[in-house]
């Protein structure tokens, strides 16, 4: 059984790996795949900053776990991932079909350039199979936009990927609810749309039609 490791920047309490393992898995069965093992800890930081130092670590998870993990999968958010200097990309503009490619690209060499660390290319070569850079447009509550009419946050919002302000967003739409005593909270709230979303089959079939860059994530898990 092939075992995966996914690290992301998920201050909703790992709703996003929840998601990801979930359509993965389906994938794999409708395929007629043997399932993916993932360690029972989910592994979340918190920010971009640290999910870049745990690329750092990733000979450290492939060869010094046990049981042995065949690949790990960093996923890191797109929005104000421009704020790091260490990935050397700018804010991505309108059309957003044009510019996020090469903005994605560069942040996934970036990505390998810290796993591969000091490595000559031959040595690195032998390894870099089992590292999967990924960029997450925008953020976890991008996951919801496009289900928010079944989730009783008003009218769905398909194009997802031109909203880089999905937080504001599902927290504008939460407070909308007379009944609701309390603003939207990213730690409370968010885990639990998006334990739905990972739940039902039909929400998530939403969710990665409506987002290529996610779509590519697990494709990526689905293929291993």
């Amino acid at each position: 059984m092939t075992s995966v490791h996914i690290i992301t920047e998920d201050k909703t309490g790992g709703g996003l790996e929840a998601v990801l393992r979930a359509e993965a898995q389906h994938r794999r069965r409708t395929q007629g795949k043997t399932p993916l093992h993932f360690p029972l800890q989910r592994s979340t930081v918190n920010g971009n900053t640290q999910l870049l130092d745990q690329c750092r670590k990733y000979e450290m998870f492939r060869f010094h776990y046990k049981p042995r993990i065949d690949h790990v999968f960093c996923v890191i958010d797109a929005r104000n991932a421009w704020n790091l200097p260490q990935l050397g990309v700018q804010a991505p503009r309108e059309p957003y079909d044009q510019s996020l490619p090469p903005f994605i690209a560069t942040i996934q060499a970036s990505m390998r350039t810290l796993a591969r660390g000091g490595k000559p290319e031959e040595q690195w070569a032998t390894v870099r199979d089992g590292f999967h850079p990924h960029v997450l447009v925008w953020e976890r509550e991008t996951l919801i936009l496009p289900v928010t009419d079944r989730l009783g946050l008003g009218e769905p919002i398909p194009d997802v990927c031109a909203r880089r302000d999905a937080a504001d967003i599902v927290k504008e739409r939460f407070g909308r609810t007379r009944t609701r005593t309390r603003g939207y909270a990213k730690a409370i709230d968010g885990p639990q749309y998006l334990q739905r979303i990972a739940q039902e089959e039909p929400l998530r079939s939403v969710v990665f039609a409506s987002n290529p860059y996610l779509h590519d994530i697990v494709e990526d898990l689905a293929s291993l």
